[in-house]
C-alpha cells in the first residue's frame, strides 16, 4: 500500500486527524489510501513544544518513531501558485492548519481525509517520496481498517 513518511509530530497530527492537509515540496498522480509512517527523525521537538502543536502533543519523547501508524485517504493535492488559493483558501484554514503546514508559493496541499490512528504501530524503515509498505504487515485489527 502506497504509503507517507512524515516526521514527527506532523505524522501523529495527521492520523488523529488534526492536520488534514500535508504541505510538500512535490506533488504526485496518486489519490487513494495513504498508510502514513512516523519517521525516525527529531527535528520536530522544538515544534511540538510550542503552541499551538503542543495543545495536541503533550509528550513528544513518547510518540511512535520509525513506524506505520495509521492511514488517511489522499483525496486531491492543490499547488499553491495559484493567487485565488492564498486568498481564499487560506484564510478560511484554522489557525492550526495554518500553523501545521507551510504554505508558501511553489509548495503542495495534500489534502487528507478520513485519518485512522492505528492501535498497534508496526516498526518499519521510511523511504523519500511514496513507498510500499505490505498490508499483511499490519496488525489485523488494523488491516480491518483498510
Amino acid at each position: 500500500m502506497k504509503t507517507l513518511s512524515l516526521l514527527q509530530p506532523w505524522a501523529s497530527l495527521v492520523v488523529t486527524g488534526r492536520k488534514k492537509i500535508e504541505t510538500r515540496r512535490w506533488t504526485t498522480a496518486y489519490r487513494g489510501p495513504l498508510l502514513i509512517h512516523a519517521s525516525m527523525g527529531r527535528k520536530g521537538a522544538l515544534i511540538a513544544a510550542a503552541p499551538p502543536v503542543s495543545g495536541y502533543i503533550p509528550e513528544f519523547d513518547r510518540l511512535p518513531f520509525g513506524a506505520v501508524i495509521g492511514k488517511a485517504m489522499l483525496t486531491d493535492i492543490i499547488s499553491f501558485t495559484a493567487e485565488d488559493f492564498l486568498d481564499e483558501q487560506i484564510g478560511s484554514l484554522t489557525l492550526e492548519e495554518k500553523a501545521f503546514g507551510e504554505y508558501a508559493p511553489g509548495r503542495y496541499g495534500w489534502v487528507l481525509e478520513d485519518a485512522v490512528q492505528f492501535s498497534c504501530p508496526v516498526p518499519a524503515r521510511g523511504a523519500i517520496l511514496l513507498w510500499d509498505f505490505p498490508e499483511e504487515n499490519l496488525h489485523p485489527a488494523d488491516r480491518a481498517l483498510l
